[in-house]
């Protein structure tokens, strides 16, 4: 019987190009070196078609929605809407 991956990610890069895009996900380590920036460990790497992408983004946007109406605000700390150029308007 085939195994289906379950995996965990912190962090993610997202690559996008004319035939599709790539998503490669990564995990932090459990205890990164001191004033070093902290190397993903690879996880996995997802690659679909654009519209595929573009349907997986809406599904996802529509859930987490959902999941917000009934239990409240998922909360991004404004650091991490900066740091990725990002603003809670885009939501």
């Amino acid at each position: 019987m085939d195994e289906t991956p379950d995996v965990y990610a912190d962090q993610f890069i997202v690559t996008a190009g004319v035939w599709g895009v790539a998503m490669s996900f990564g995990k932090s380590p459990p205890h990164p070196t001191p004033g070093q920036a902290p190397q993903a460990v690879p996880q996995a790497v997802v690659r679909m078609s654009l519209e595929h992408a573009k349907v997986v983004s809406l599904i996802l946007r529509r859930q987490l929605k959902a999941w917000e109406n009934e239990n409240g605000e998922i909360n991004v700390p404004h650091a991490v809407f900066n740091q990725l150029g990002l603003s809670p308007e885009d939501w």
